[in-house]
């Protein structure tokens, strides 16, 4: 139980310097948002599986990402395949 709950603040506290972080790129040109704020979500969908669920069902996900995921994972297994 303590361990989930060490984990959990740690996703958060992971998940709040990604934001500031993105914030910051925002502000500052020379600093990438995009990557920090992919960061933050991942670490929110690690704290909260409603967030996940919700993220699967999102049409922009089912649209724009979903297919990339799909087709990474067929690279990964055909390259399993070749070894």
């Amino acid at each position: 139980m303590i361990i989930k709950l060490v984990l959990k603040l740690g996703w958060i506290l992971l998940g709040s310097i990604s934001f500031v972080g993105g914030i910051i790129g925002m502000l500052l040109p020379v600093i990438p948002q995009i990557p920090f704020f992919l960061l933050t979500i991942w670490c929110i969908t690690k704290i909260s599986p409603r967030f996940h669920n919700w993220l699967l069902r999102n049409p922009l996900y089912i649209k724009y990402a979903k297919p990339l995921v799909n087709r990474l994972e067929n690279l990964k297994h055909h390259s399993k395949q070749k070894v």
